[in-house]
């Protein structure tokens, strides 16, 4: 089953390590990073969000 997975570099919460690591355990992850996003990144940076997601 396809993942995406997208995180902030900024995250306080859960750090990139946790994406990356999330990735690697599943074989169909595209993992992407988005930079300066915090945890809310989804509400904070839809803008950017939306596009990857659709």
């Amino acid at each position: 089953m396809p993942a995406l997975l997208l995180w902030g570099d900024a995250d306080p919460i859960s750090p990139v390590a946790v994406g990356r690591h999330l990735a690697s355990l599943l074989p169909h992850a595209q993992f992407h990073v988005v930079a300066g996003g915090d945890h809310d990144l989804a509400h904070a940076r839809a803008a950017e969000v939306v596009p990857l997601i659709a």
